[in-house]
């Protein structure tokens, strides 16, 4: 699939109505799980009750009754449809096309492409806080936000294979001219595409715990490619709770 193919692609897939991720509906939340072990005597849980009790100079009765609203809070909080939605920005100005065009330099088509249409997005949004998702930056705001990964990042380049992943712990020599296009909404984690070097065009994450650089995708084109088919494998572990242990994305096929 050309660049242009995966782009539209990719658009389509923006269209798509009523699009929502699927969670399962646990059979116990961690606190009614506590409230069971400590009736079963769990040794752990029991400690826990009574470092809670010392901590807050207070009677079981009152941690206990603390636990239980806990409890009914989490089961009151789950969701077992998270709606989501997307939002395509305009496209940017000639200028600020031009400038990415000369910064990338011709390392990624289909990331100019896609700015060539729309400068930034939200993407998988959670339509009940409007700040969990995945945001493709403005181009205005690409320099200050390779900044922001760059100060955190000031040891040398280590290079790693974990799972098949290249990973890279430190400041790799290629970062100071990526293109830091993405991130997380409350997260810190970002999206950054090298623009030279070994590495260039593919599409990196830059991850705050622990602090490295994860190669996702050989390219933005399969990226996209990506997000249509696995969303849940981006967004579960990095875009916050709306996400996490979700089962299943979906979206109505009817018209």
């Amino acid at each position: 699939m050309t660049g242009l193919e995966s782009i539209n692609a990719f658009l389509a897939f923006c269209m798509k109505r009523n699009p929502r991720f699927v969670h399962p509906i646990p059979q116990r939340t961690p606190y009614e799980q506590m409230l069971v072990d400590l009736d079963d005597g769990d040794p752990a849980v029991q400690t826990a009750f009574n470092w809670a009790r010392q901590a807050q100079n207070a009677s079981a009765e009152t941690i206990l009754a603390e636990w239980r609203r806990y409890a009914e809070s989490e089961r009151a909080s789950i969701r077992r449809r998270v709606a989501v939605s997307h939002a395509l920005a305009p496209p940017p100005a000639r200028a600020a096309l031009d400038g990415l065009r000369a910064q990338l330099d011709g390392a990624s088509p289909g990331l100019l492409e896609f700015y060539n249409l729309h400068d930034g997005a939200g993407l998988f949004v959670d339509s009940d806080d409007g700040g969990s998702g995945l945001f493709f930056f403005p181009i205005a705001e690409m320099a200050a936000e390779r900044d922001g990964v760059t100060e955190r990042l000031e040891q040398p380049a280590l290079e790693t294979v974990e799972d098949g992943r290249l990973q890279i712990y430190g400041k790799p020599p290629w970062l100071d001219s990526a293109a830091v296009f993405g991130g997380f909404g409350y997260a810190p984690e970002r999206l950054l595409l090298p623009t030279e070097g070994e590495y260039r065009g593919g599409v990196f994450l830059f991850n705050h715990d622990p602090l490295q650089l994860l190669r996702i995708s050989d390219s933005f084109d399969e990226f996209l490619s990506q997000l249509c088919g696995q969303p849940i494998a981006l967004l579960g572990g990095y875009g916050g709770a709306s996400y996490q242990g979700a089962s299943a994305y979906e979206f109505d096929t009817a018209g």
